[in-house]
């Protein structure tokens, strides 16, 4: 008798363990979430986290989402961090578009694979790339600027965000598509010392994100000559494939990454919890106030895009010879 007590308290007691085991599972997220940023405070993906984790998706997954920027080597560090993170879904990392494409084509130090050491959760908005000119420049249109490139090889300058960035990529792949010749000039600095650049007549052109150059164009100092998607405000601005270069498409997309293996448990809430963020109108309204495209994909679409974007900048990289220049 006392033995078949003994082994029905012991069978509650794993009944007990089990029951306790399962209901952990049901209650994820049951503590704060750590959105990993691969840039320092003030860069767009560090704004846009910041906006998300502020209510967004705390509403969502009725957690606290705490924002933690791991900069250095143009996202490499924070990319390399979510890679080695435990894939319990409490470390995500929302990372602009080089952590997981052009920075592993062109970054010999980089320890992740893409494909393999990430799991993909949503993309959520992007930053259109165009080709910018000062008001005062000769060029109307993107067809006289790559005209007078063909005519006089090496003669006009571009500005660009250090080479291997997408700025740089796009650029090569218009020069590639068009046949013109054009002086990449990387800028270690950033954005600021390019426009700055740019309006001292400095340099002839440059390939930059929209959200750097908007205010200059809003302002009559710049004019731009294509972009890679459509602005709504800027209706007027062509896109690069309406001039017949639709492989120049490069944009800084921002999407959300999760450590390779993440249960399936964990992906059924974040990945709806994703998906209503970036369907609310309200905040969809402050993204684009905060100078974003929205473009909100599913994991799936994700990793099609990230697979289809390496292939990308791999090709280019060796068209260009841009290995060869780190």
């Amino acid at each position: 008798m006392f033995t078949r007590m003994k082994l029905l308290a012991i069978s509650g007691v794993v009944a007990f363990a089990l029951l306790g085991a399962a209901s952990a599972q049901e209650r994820y997220p049951s503590r704060p979430i750590k959105l990993v940023v691969a840039l320092g405070p003030g860069a767009g993906a560090d704004a846009l986290a910041r906006f998300l984790a502020a209510e967004p998706l705390r509403r969502e997954l009725q957690t606290e989402v705490i924002v933690e920027n791991r900069a250095g080597a143009g996202g490499v560090v924070g990319g390399d961090y979510l890679a080695k993170s435990k894939p319990d879904g409490y470390t995500l990392g929302l990372f602009h578009a080089s952590v997981v494409t052009t920075a592993t084509v062109v970054n010999p130090n980089v320890s992740y694979n893409s494909i393999r050491d990430f799991t993909p959760i949503a993309t959520l908005v992007t930053n259109p790339l165009a080709i910018v000119v000062n008001a005062g420049s000769r060029w109307n249109s993107l067809e006289q600027l790559l005209d007078d490139a063909k005519r006089a090889p090496g003669t006009i300058n571009c500005g660009i965000i250090g080479v291997g960035s997408h700025t740089h990529f796009n650029l090569e792949l218009l020069k590639i598509g068009s046949g013109a010749s054009i002086n990449r000039v990387p800028f270690a600095g950033g954005t600021g010392p390019i426009i700055t650049a740019l309006l001292g007549g400095h340099i002839d052109c440059t390939s930059l994100v929209w959200p750097a150059v908007d205010g200059n164009v809003r302002a009559g100092k710049f004019r731009a000559l294509a972009v890679t998607s459509p602005l709504k405000d800027f209706p007027q601005v062509p896109t690069f494939a309406s001039k017949g270069f639709p492989q120049t498409s490069l944009e800084v997309f921002f999407a959300v990454f999760g450590p390779a293996n993440l249960p399936q448990d964990v992906m059924a809430k974040l990945v709806p919890a994703f998906e209503n963020v970036m369907k609310d109108p309200n905040n969809l309204d402050k993204l684009e106030r905060m100078g974003f495209s929205i473009l909100y994909e599913g994991p799936r679409q994700l990793g099609d895009r990230v697979k289809h974007e390496l292939e990308v900048v791999r090709d280019v990289a060796r068209k260009a010879g841009i290995m060869k220049e780190q």
